[in-house]
């Protein structure tokens, strides 16, 4: 057929057709909801701070926050430089068999071969125990210096074996301890007894690396020449990865992975037209890159990192700019468990992003609460406490709730948003579990696979970048905090929801008012009348059927309770005295006292002798002279007055003799 240039009929069908049967192509990354391409950017973060350029903490104020935070106990810091130059083998391989030995405890049961979903039984962990005993030890021991040669991480066991709890999830290693870093010191201690491991320290965590990973000095000095070093003098990767070039010649210095918080020795003093991995070093840094060599002993070697690479000469200034711009550059980096994968999981990441200040701080959550630094405990407090906690919070905070941490960004309309490696969340399109696993801008309305939102799990919040001397300007407690508190931890007037919101400012019902009551009894067993209102399968009605064979609430008709029914500050202060009566205590009031108060006349009859026994105990605070009797009592008012109580009705302490 001769060419026309045309496309026949039956092909153009043909092609239309194959080409709406395509997917859609995405228009760019996904987002989770709320969050904005802008978002991910640095500079809008920073552009929403009042002075983003601002130096927070000087080096010497860091030196300083770094001595500090290495003498506190609880932050498993340590300053490698001060370490005892000897240690008790014999104590140090018992101590690794025990601890070896409580860990296999816990791990027991789990996968550890991928490939047929084996589960690990006693024999496999004893074999690693014995494994962690040095053959060689003896009673005085010199410690080994090290630096980490590799990008890796530190393990439980003397061993490669992975440690899942799912053969499909490789990706997963409970076996990973901490992230260790190109250029890392290490202190080693023992030598397993395979000879491939070696128990190591780093600046906060223990475990055991691959003695292939490390290369051992020949002297602590050669060891602190090759980290300890001022800060001019070293290259800081801040990005997510770096790579040094590939190179046929240098093997042992190409393709050289470098993450976040790698810091390098520079080596600006070159003789003109040195060649370093054969090629001049022009729109390159140069550093010293260390080696093991085939004995294990350290060396040094020129390698070259491309200037526009994400590298600073030097810690990056601590300015909240910089914060956002280091706190961003793993968006998108998959979830690493103690840093496996090349990555970091969710406090590993905190920690490595103050690591490009020069900062030390704790590997784990729990290890920087210890540090002496500015937090706040949020566990308890009501949603409007949060807020006005996290509206006083920097850029660069730690936010946290068990299981998870996160940084800070800022608020926007209304929203707070936070950055973090994550593992998964509840999905926001289906509402089941999502597997995320990974680096992720997302505000604090996502919800938890629970079913709780993050905010509602807020329960600390630490600021690294501010030692507790800068005495920042935290919102008091809400007058309400210890009552609700009381009446969460206690399980006596419980959350409105799985997301821990109390209600604050909601009238309480007449079932709230029985369940709390039961509540505080200790939820005793009693057979009280059936109501009309009150379903059988009521969670309360058991409740409620006490209250009323009791005596301490009554119905409002005929088999009526109405339990939905709301209550006023003066029944509740009644219900309250009824029930002091049956625990005997001093339930007297002088209905005489009412006259103190200018709305005396609206208290009711039954209440003459109730409310003034609550204002003599202290259980209720007039207002502006005022009692309020007929105002409806909220939640929180009613969680203060329980608290109030459980301390006046507490025995007291036997005086000393």
């Amino acid at each position: 057929m001769r060419h026309t240039g045309k496309t026949p009929l039956c092909l153009a069908l043909v092609l239309a057709l194959t080409l709406a049967a395509l997917p859609a192509q995405a228009a760019g990354p996904a987002y989770m909801p709320g969050v904005t391409p802008e978002m991910c950017e640095p500079d809008y973060w920073a552009a929403r701070q009042t002075d983003p350029d601002g130096v927070i903490l000087t080096p010497a104020e860091i030196a300083a926050f770094n001595a500090d935070t290495a003498a506190r106990e609880g932050t498993m810091v340590t300053d490698l430089r001060a370490a005892a130059a000897t240690f008790d083998g014999l104590a140090r391989n018992e101590a690794a068999r025990s601890s070896a030995a409580a860990d296999a405890q816990y791990y027991s049961g789990m996968i550890y071969d991928p490939a047929t979903g084996e589960k690990a039984e006693w024999p496999f962990f004893q074999a690693m125990i014995d494994n962690c005993a040095d053959p060689k030890a003896t009673e005085t021991m010199p410690v080994r210096y090290a630096v980490a040669v590799e990008r890796t991480a530190l393990r439980v066991f003397p061993s490669d074996q992975p440690m899942m709890d799912d053969p499909k999830d490789p990706d997963f290693d409970y076996q990973a301890l901490s992230a260790v870093n190109v250029n890392d010191p290490l202190l080693l201690y023992l030598t397993s007894a395979d000879g491939k491991y070696y128990m190591a320290r780093s600046r906060d965590c223990s475990g055991w690396i691959s003695a292939q990973e490390v290369a051992v000095c020949s002297s602590r000095a050669e060891w602190l020449a090759a980290w300890d070093l001022p800060s001019a003098k070293l290259l800081v990767v801040y990005g997510s990865k770096v790579y040094t070039d590939l190179s046929n010649r240098y093997p042992q210095t190409a393709q050289r992975m470098l993450t976040q918080g790698t810091a390098l020795e520079l080596a600006p003093d070159l003789v003109p037209d040195t060649l370093v991995g054969g090629r001049s070093p022009y729109h390159n840094y140069v550093v010293w890159l260390p080696v093991r060599r085939s004995d294990g002993s350290y060396e040094k070697q020129l390698a070259l990192i491309p200037a526009n690479a994400p590298v600073s000469v030097g810690y990056l200034p601590l300015t909240e700019a910089n914060l956002a711009k280091v706190a961003l550059a793993t968006l998108g980096d998959v979830y690493g468990w103690g840093g496996m994968l090349a990555s970091e999981d969710c406090s590993g990441m905190v920690r490595t992003v103050y690591s490009c200040f020069g900062l030390h701080i704790g590997r784990n959550g729990n290890w920087q609460w210890a540090m002496g630094v500015e937090k706040v405990d949020m566990t308890n407090m009501s949603t409007e406490e949060k807020r006005a906690i996290l509206d006083r919070l920097p850029l660069g905070a730690a936010l946290c709730f068990p299981g998870h941490e996160m940084i800070y960004l800022g608020k926007v309309d209304g929203q707070y948003y936070v950055v973090s490696s994550v593992g998964s969340i509840m999905s926001p399109d289906t509402g089941e579990r999502l597997q995320t696993r990974g680096v992720m801008i997302n505000n604090l309305e996502v919800k938890r696979a629970s079913g709780m939102t993050w905010l509602g799990a807020l329960n600390q919040a630490t600021v690294p970048c501010y030692p507790k001397s800068a005495g920042r300007d935290f919102p008091a407690l809400q007058w309400y905090h210890d009552g609700v508190a009381y009446c969460l931890e206690e399980g006596i007037l419980p959350a409105l929801d799985i997301d821990k919101t109390f209600g604050v400012g909601q009238a309480v019902t007449r079932a709230e008012l029985a369940q709390a009551m039961w509540n505080l009894a200790g939820q005793p067993e009693a057979q009280g009348p059936a109501f009309s209102d009150v379903a059988a399968d009521r969670e309360d009605r058991a409740a409620i059927a006490w209250a009323a064979s009791t005596g301490l609430m009554v119905g409002t008709g005929p088999a009526a309770f109405s339990p939905e029914g709301v209550l006023t500050r003066q029944q509740a202060v009644t219900v309250l005295w009824r029930f002091a009566q049956t625990q005997g205590l001093d339930t007297a009031g002088d209905p005489a006292a009412l006259g103190a108060y200018a709305d005396a006349a609206a208290v009711g009859d039954y209440a003459r002798v109730s409310l003034p026994w609550a204002c003599r105990t202290g259980l209720v605070v007039g207002a502006n002279g005022s009692l309020l009797p007929d105002q409806t009592v909220t939640r929180e008012q009613l969680a203060t007055i329980l608290h109030r109580y459980a301390l006046w009705a507490a025995p007291a302490a036997p005086a000393e003799t």
